[in-house]
């Protein structure tokens, strides 16, 4: 009976331990979570658009790096069911501070999309993902 409510006791913490672990992964991932942009007073004014992104102090998002911004598609049939899903490139964004755990980003360039599937929506917007990977820092002054 002991050996019973101690196997049940480890499969009971195993679970808990599980849904807290995958909520903090999920908490870690790097999104657009707000979008500003200027007003110009002048059409020879610049526009600047900036993306809010969540960051927290161990994301590696510094100032002057260029990263992916990218959106997961799902893909549904007909009758609603979901096919399945995909991640798409939606364009770059270069990091121009971070601070605070919020880092902000300007548009580097968006994903020409000749060779990738089409978006309902263009340009980047809330909710999209901040994809590290082929990060690099632009050093380039403009």
């Amino acid at each position: 009976m002991r050996k019973t409510h101690l196997l049940n006791l480890f499969a009971v913490l195993y679970i808990i331990f599980g849904v807290i672990f995958s909520r903090a992964v999920a908490a870690d991932a790097i999104e657009v979570v707000d979008v500003r942009r200027n007003i110009q007073l002048a059409d020879t004014d610049p526009i600047y658009k900036d993306f809010y992104l969540n960051a927290s102090d161990s994301s590696g998002l510094k100032k002057n790096l260029i990263v992916k911004a990218t959106r997961k598609i799902t893909v549904k049939n007909q009758g609603a069911k979901v096919i399945g899903t995909f991640k798409t490139t939606v364009g770059l964004l270069k990091i121009i501070q971070v601070e605070g755990g919020v880092a902000i980003a300007r548009l580097f360039e968006l994903t020409p999309r000749e060779e990738h599937p089409m978006l309902e929506q263009t340009g980047i917007m809330i909710g999209d993902q901040i994809d590290m990977d082929g990060s690099f820092i632009d050093n380039k002054k403009k």
